[in-house]
């Protein structure tokens, strides 16, 4: 029979706290080369088919970027594993990568912090990568990020990512974050600030994102559309405008961009999970591309200008009483304020004067607004707005006046009207990146008595020979002229032939864009002898939801390269009840 010596237990259990506290001490004193855990890939299973898929990619081609510094990815495996592989492949051909910093929704929301970090190393079936400590002690001591292992077992968003890096980039090591879905905007774009500080030249940016879910293959494409044109003008101001189950990862991700001072997107495109199999109901949409800067667009100046156009915008009547019984004033534009303020210059037509002042001039349909609203358009980033339109004279000259000045003094150009006809026929010429832009705006909806005098104020002169002179004055100053025009009939849908007449012969005398007015509905688009002339945008804020033609209108986006029109986008707008426009998608 063997007794139970106390002696030799108490030994046994000191032996085992000694050993015990060796190794802690060793693993300690070998300090941050030794990581916490390891997390092992759940898609072994794969692994041949990611083989045969890197084998597939074409070992020629490059991303077209002088510095790639991030790119958008999807992370639905293993759908989208040949989408990935000719990501990381075409990286390869372009640039070293030492470091990956990984951006991606933490799905199940588990992690302690708002952003969450792993310090593992990551086993997967090519290689094990380790993590790069030194960019992730930082990013802890930023006080953004939260370091915690339990979200990243079974994270695809990172998972799928390092299976395609540690096939191609083997030596590679990774930095990889999720973000809990409760994170607001404006933090995301502060954290993108930090990497833009802590990331080290041998770094490159993933956003690990899939875009819309759960929609028909038809319902998603142009949502997915939407989403790719928002992030391809490189702003971290999109708000609710992108459809993807991390908006977080991708205001980090844009802000980085942003402080790094990219310029230019390549290969983007957008894909859906019909294209990979035969669903076409409950499909999920794929955006990828590459982010970075072009070194002859920062050299010679030629880089992309982006210009939003919008159509008529009137702050009283109906959409005042809202803002006023709200006391919100930015609430017309809350869906579309981020869109907005995303373009280098944002233009619309204001119907109607912003003034406390004047007197009704006798129409039923007299518009005027509190100058409390020009509090939304600031909010939206508006640039420039013409004021030749047939509501701006409604409280008489008093209440003109005071538009234009509130408008000057908020830093918003107003044009086609002022204190005097040199003011009211004068262009705005602006600088963008070194691109000279002109703006006119007229309207032939007045008589000649309500243009603007030398003595007087009013309108513009809206005859052919004044702005051919105009033109004429600025066309060899400036890169773009632009006319901006309110006429036309109400509600009609298609322009009237004198009126396509008219616009073609200023074209011809040098004018690069028309932008029309007034009518309340969108009209045809024309191309013309170099030109572009869009006849009609329709409402963007007006309460006029009576029609179906006057519930939807335009956005136009037109991109300027080298000094001239490389692109158009039209976005289409559709209203609330409340009146407030909001993206339904792009044509």
């Amino acid at each position: 029979m063997r007794f139970f010596n106390p002696k030799v237990y108490i030994a046994g259990i000191l032996v085992a706290l000694a050993v015990a506290g060796l190794y802690f001490f060793l693993s300690k004193k070998e300090g941050p080369d030794i990581a916490e855990n390891y997390h092992q890939s759940q898609f072994f299973e794969y692994a041949q088919f990611i083989e045969n898929s890197v084998e597939q990619t074409k070992n020629d081609e490059r991303v077209d970027l002088d510095l790639a510094l991030g790119g958008i990815v999807p992370h639905h495996v293993p759908t989208t594993i040949p989408l990935l592989a000719k990501f990381y492949a075409k990286l390869k051909n372009t640039r070293e990568v030492k470091t990956f910093i990984i951006l991606g929704p933490d799905h199940v929301d588990r992690g302690r912090g708002q952003i969450n970090v792993s310090n593992a190393v990551f086993v997967t079936p090519f290689a094990e990568i380790k993590p790069d400590l030194e960019i992730i002690e930082k990013l802890e001591n930023s006080g953004f990020v939260t370091h915690d292992e339990t979200p990243f077992d079974r994270e695809h968003s990172i998972d799928s990512q390092l299976l395609l890096i540690s096939k191609i980039f083997p030596e590679a090591h990774v930095v990889p974050l999720v973000f809990r879905s409760n994170i607001n905007n404006k933090t995301a774009g502060a954290f993108g600030e930090v990497l833009a500080e802590v990331a080290r030249d041998d770094v490159f940016i993933v956003g690990s994102v899939d875009f819309s879910h759960y929609l028909s293959e038809a319902q998603a494409t142009p949502l997915d559309h939407l989403s790719a044109n928002v992030l391809s003008a490189v702003t971290s101001q999109f708000g609710g405008l992108v459809e993807a189950d991390s908006t977080q990862a991708l205001v980090a991700l844009m802000s980085f961009l942003e402080a790094r001072s990219a310029n230019h997107h390549v290969d983007l495109q957008i894909f859906n999970t019909g294209d990979f199999s035969y669903n076409r109901d409950f499909t999920t949409g794929y955006v990828s591309g590459f982010w970075g800067i072009k070194n002859d667009l920062l050299n010679n100046g030629d880089s992309e200008i982006n210009i939003l156009f919008v159509g008529d915008i009137m702050l009283s009547r109906m959409v005042g009483d809202i803002m006023a019984r709200k006391n919100d004033w930015k609430y017309p534009f809350l869906k579309t304020a981020d869109f907005l303020r995303s373009a280098d210059l944002t233009i619309g037509n204001l119907e109607g004067p912003i003034s406390s002042g004047g007197v009704n001039q006798g129409s039923i349909y007299s518009f005027r607004a509190d100058p409390r609203a020009v509090e939304g358009l600031l909010y939206s980033g508006f640039d420039i707005f013409s004021a030749a339109n047939n509501h701006i004279l409604d409280y008489g000259r008093v209440a003109l006046s005071d538009t234009v000045e509130t408008l000057t003094e908020a830093g918003i150009a107003a044009i086609g009207a002022g204190h005097n006809f040199e003011e009211a026929n004068a262009p705005h010429i602006t600088e963008v990146r070194g691109v000279k832009i002109a703006f006119f705006a007229y309207t032939n909806l007045f008589p000649q008595s309500l243009w603007a005098t030398e003595t007087q104020s009013g309108v513009s002169t809206s005859m052919f020979e004044n702005i051919k002179d105009s033109i004429a004055k600025v066309r060899n100053e400036v890169d773009i002229v632009v006319l901006l025009w309110h006429w036309g009939e109400e509600y009609q849908t298609k322009s009237h032939p004198r009126e396509q007449a008219l616009a073609r012969a200023l074209i011809d005398v040098g004018a690069d864009i028309i932008i029309g007015h007034h009518p309340h509905v969108v009209q045809e688009i024309e191309e013309y002898n170099g030109g572009y002339i869009v006849y009609r945008l329709g409402n963007f804020v007006f309460d006029q939801n009576f029609s179906e033609d006057t519930k939807r209108g335009l956005t136009l986006k037109i991109t300027l390269r080298n000094g001239k029109i490389f692109k158009t986008e039209k976005f289409e707008i559709r209203f609330t009840s409340d009146f407030q426009p909001f993206l339904s998608t792009n044509l």
